[in-house]
């Protein structure tokens, strides 16, 4: 009983793995992002291109082969290489590049020595596209450095340096013959960083040490200027001041001496008198407060000598006689 129910499973498990390899080996599938290359005995032509999704029949190998590509964008980065501008300043420019399969067919007739897989033929057209995008980045040399960097909003020319390197490299896929000579299609180019070298670097450090000390020395001898501009407006304040203090002391002298006139004429006249009159003045304000010292010498009293007294005296007679 066991042996009759074992045959029929093994005839079933036997007929699915034939299926399975008929399947495998008579069919294959186009995703919706591939397109397929069918090939017999390694050639094929435009009929034998895939471009819809589905399942689809093949015969089994050696006499027909599948090659599939995925027509999705890929990405391609190049090493940073230094790079001279038109000013002779020396750049270390990194840049990308993204390609896709265009013609599946033609991408196939290029690229399928480099191996019998898909990756084999992604990686050598990798290759392609990186080495026409490090040559193509030379047009670095179309541009100054103030160009490829300004300080005004959207005067920098990076854009055009893009799309320089775009079309030199869409130029090296197409060899100079159509656009499908690879199978391939740049789909656009872009530079992700820019790096000075070392060199220029120091270079660049020390013109920005010369400009801030440029700056600085400009600052210095506006403030020097101006300081000058300060001094020479405070001396000329000065000397108007003192003109006019001199002018002003001129004519109070000038008044003084006038007032002082008329008392010089009248002292004139009596001599002895005048000069008594301001001892007695003196006298009057320089010992009016309560003194304990008295010096014989002192100016005022020699109107207390005797000597003088006598003279006073004598004075007076002399007068009285007259009179008489």
């Amino acid at each position: 009983m066991m042996q009759t129910l074992k045959k029929p499973v093994f005839f079933v498990l036997t007929f699915l793995v034939v299926i399975s390899l008929a399947a495998f080996s008579f069919t294959y599938t186009v995703k919706y992002n591939e397109r397929a290359v069918v090939t017999s005995f390694g050639s094929a032509d435009e009929s034998d291109l895939k471009t819809e999704a589905g399942l689809k029949f093949k015969w089994p190998y050696p006499f027909q082969a599948v090659t599939s590509y995925d027509t999705r964008n890929q990405i391609v980065t190049a090493v940073g290489t230094q790079q001279q501008t038109a000013d002779d300043r020396q750049l270390v420019v990194e840049s990308y590049a993204i390609w896709r399969v265009s013609d599946p067919l033609a991408f196939y007739t290029k690229f399928s020595n480099a191996g019998p897989n898909e990756e084999d033929h992604y990686a050598q057209a990798s290759r392609t596209v990186r080495s026409s995008l490090n040559s193509a980045i030379s047009e670095t040399s179309r541009f100054r450095m103030d160009q490829l960097f300004s300080a005004q909003p959207g005067s920098s020319r990076l854009g055009e340096l893009e799309d320089a390197i775009l079309a030199v490299v869409r130029d090296d896929a197409s060899e100079g013959e159509s656009s499908t000579t690879f199978g391939i299609e740049i789909v656009d180019v872009g530079i992700n960083r820019i790096r000075l070298s070392e060199q220029n670097s120091q270079d660049v450090i020390e013109r920005m040490k010369a400009d801030r000390q440029k700056l600085a020395n400009e600052t210095i001898s506006a403030g020097e200027a101006s300081a000058q501009s300060i001094r020479s407006r405070a001396d000329k304040d000065a000397q108007r001041i003192r003109d006019f203090a001199n002018l002003q002391a001129a004519e109070l002298r000038a008044a003084g001496d006038l007032e002082a006139g008329q008392y010089i004429a009248a002292m004139q006249e009596s001599p002895e008198l005048a000069t008594l009159l301001e001892e007695l003045q003196f006298i009057r304000d320089a010992y009016s407060k309560q003194i304990t010292l008295v010096l014989s010498g002192a100016p005022g009293f020699r109107m207390l000598q005797p000597s003088v007294i006598e003279k006073f005296i004598e004075a007076g007679e002399s007068g009285q006689e007259s009179g008489e």
